[in-house]
């Protein structure tokens, strides 16, 4: 083993032990989710860096070992000395053995575990890392990019000499300096990009690096695995289990190339990489590359504002103009990540739900069916129960309120883009919030009654207007448009009972208006029928005192009449009797007897005689 190579591994070391401690500092002093995860890939760098010295300090005892036995195996008489030789006259090249049977094994197995727990529980808990303190970033960026640049200056002499002296034992720690310098660079740039305006890049790049962590454990276990079923060689050098092909790869991404003209030249069967187009390609392909990065960034100089639309347009997180909005069209602006907008659908009617979110998939909503996770809000009602008796406990009391079911959609539309975008951190939300803050005042003074039946259009206007005074105390920029209360109901556990008593008090209504029809038929009936007994009350009277009076008055005629005509043959008198006698025999039968002194015998049938007509509709008997 050269000694200059040792001294480069035990130098790497050094280096990835302060770099692992510089960015944990780092990571806690700026609070970023992806110098976490840099931090913790230095560390597994720091573990490798470590069992590759360790193994090159085996190997050069076991070469100090060898040259030693050489030379004394040139003295006269050493041959015959260490012709029986066993393997206790080679200690170190037994250690080394060992270590590489033994202890490399169990140490690549505890290092798969930490990655793979390093893969896994990061993932879960980078999303509750408090965030980037700007006012540290600054420095965070400085520090972090000359942790890059030391890394990658000793990755790329550790990678030369590799190359160049074939140390493979020096491999692993150069390619995990290299992949700890990118990850500096790029925890630097993520740093930059929050500081731009993108808070969310901090969580990319953090599970950006835990997704790496993760392949890199699914290799050094299928380097275990595969190690069981390796064929061994005597005097063959073992594979380096610890060493990652893919860290090398991300570490030195040219490999790539050499690999790819590697297999080109395998595929075609001549020397593709030694073509002109590969030799040009090769030399230009950084040019290329950033060619594209001109256009790509050329083509953010232009946005497009669709109609019913405004955007925000920023400058280095600033608006542009008075207050930075534009309206539909083509726009000119600074490339990204200097200008960036922020497009707002400002004519669109959008809308939230207060409450529970229907299922749109329902086809029929019923009350006594659940179709949404129900959200139940406290509503006022009126006291129905019977009178609380003085010994009754004031504490033993149940309030007069009931439960309701709420879906309550709200539509708004954005008035105010600058006021909307830049006075308020989340304005969407604390538009909801509002809205169902204003919603739980409102039922906890409304009568559930009444908003169960008529109430609920008045209800609907007074929330909006509501809704409307706290959005402009706040200067949302936002207009509430409309808020709809039609889908309210009891929960749908108890909608089954509340149709019952709703069904009862409607029967009871209908008793009591049955009840009422019949008092106001039976009195008006009795008043008519009192109207007239009174009415033909008055008409007797009325004929009685008039018969009287004609009577009066026909007495005073008659003893006129009977004084002009007195005694029984009076005019008067024999008139009188006869119109008697007239009047009294008008409905009876009268028999005329012509003569007495005659013998002739008549006989009368006096039985009432059957009419003709009555006759003539019997019909003859049938034969």
């Amino acid at each position: 083993m050269d000694q200059n190579a040792k001294r480069i591994g035990l130098i790497n070391w050094v280096v990835l032990l302060l770099a692992t401690i510089g960015l944990l500092l780092v990571t806690r002093f700026v609070s970023t989710a992806a110098g976490a995860l840099a931090t913790i890939l230095a560390g597994f760098g720091l573990m490798v860096a470590f069992l590759s010295y360790f193994q090159m300090d085996l190997a050069e005892r076991e070469n100090f070992e060898r040259l030693e036995l050489e030379e004394l195996s040139k003295s006269r008489g050493s041959e015959s000395l260490f012709a029986g030789a066993g393997a206790d006259t080679f200690p170190a090249k037994r250690s080394r053995e060992q270590f590489e049977k033994y202890f490399v094994p169990g140490l690549t197995g505890l290092l798969f575990i930490l990655q793979a727990a390093a893969a896994w529980l990061p993932w879960r808990k980078v999303a509750s890392i408090a965030p980037i303190i700007s006012d540290r970033a600054t420095l965070a960026m400085a520090l972090l990019g000359m942790f890059g640049l030391i890394l990658f200056l000793l990755g790329k002499y550790s990678s030369g000499l590799v190359r160049l002296q074939g140390q493979r034992l020096l491999r692993p720690s150069a390619a995990y300096l290299m992949l700890s310098a990118y990850a500096c660079f790029l925890v630097t740039a993520d740093i930059a990009a929050v500081l731009a305006g993108f808070p969310k890049t901090d969580l990319i790049v953090a599970r950006l690096l835990c997704v790496v962590i993760g392949l890199i454990a699914v290799e050094t276990l299928l380097g275990l695995v595969l190690e069981i079923y390796r064929v061994r060689v005597r005097g063959g050098e073992a594979r380096v289990l610890y060493e990652s092909r893919l860290v090398g790869l991300l570490g030195q991404p040219e490999a790539i190339i050499t690999t790819a003209a590697h297999a080109l030249d395998y595929q075609f069967g001549f020397k593709v990489s030694e073509s002109w187009f590969y030799r040009f390609l090769e030399k230009a392909l950084g040019w290329l590359i950033l060619a594209q990065l001109g256009v790509f960034i050329l083509s953010t100089c232009f946005v497009v504002i669709e109609p019913g639309d405004e955007a925000l347009l920023e400058r280095f997180g600033r608006p542009v103009g008075r207050d930075g909005t534009i309206g539909p069209g083509l726009h000119l602006k600074l490339p990204w990540p200097v200008d960036q907008t922020t497009t707002y659908h400002t004519e669109q009617i959008q809308k939230f739900i207060v409450g529970a979110t229907p299922d749109i998939t329902a086809t029929t909503i019923i009350w006594t069916k659940a179709h949404a996770k129900e959200e139940n809000f406290l509503v006022a009602s009126r006291e129905t129960g019977p009178a609380q008796s003085a010994n009754d406990s004031v504490g033993a009391k149940s309030p007069p309120v009931n439960l309701l079911a709420v879906s309550i959609p709200v539509q708004y539309q954005i008035t105010n883009l600058a006021s909307w975008a830049y006075n308020n951190q989340d304005p969407e939300a604390l538009l909801e919030g509002v809205a169902t803050r204003e919603v739980v005042h409102y039922l906890a003074s409304a009568d559930f009654d009444d908003l169960m039946s008529r109430g609920r259009a008045v209800a609907g206007d007074i929330l909006r207007r509501n809704m409307q005074a706290e959005a402009d105390k706040l200067d949302l920029g936002a207009s509430v448009i409309f808020v709809g209360l039609e889908d309210i109901h009891p929960p749908s556990k108890v909608a089954k009972y509340f149709e019952n008593v709703v069904g009862a008090a409607e029967t009871r209504e209908a008793w009591i208006l049955q009840s009422q029809a019949y008092a106001i038929s039976t009195n008006a009936w009795a008043g008519a029928e009192s109207s007239n007994r009174v009415w033909r009350a008055e008409a007797d009277q009325h004929r009685a005192i008039t018969n009287a009076t004609a009577r009066a008055m026909l007495f005073t005629n008659q003893a006129l009449a009977y004084a002009a005509a007195p005694g029984a043959n009076g005019v008067y008198e024999q008139r009188a009797r006869l119109e008697a006698l007239v009047e009294g025999s008008r409905q009876t039968r009268k028999y005329i007897l012509i003569t007495t002194n005659t013998p002739d015998i008549l006989i009368f049938n006096l039985e009432d005689k059957i009419r003709p007509d009555l006759l003539d509709q019997l019909s003859a008997p049938k034969k």
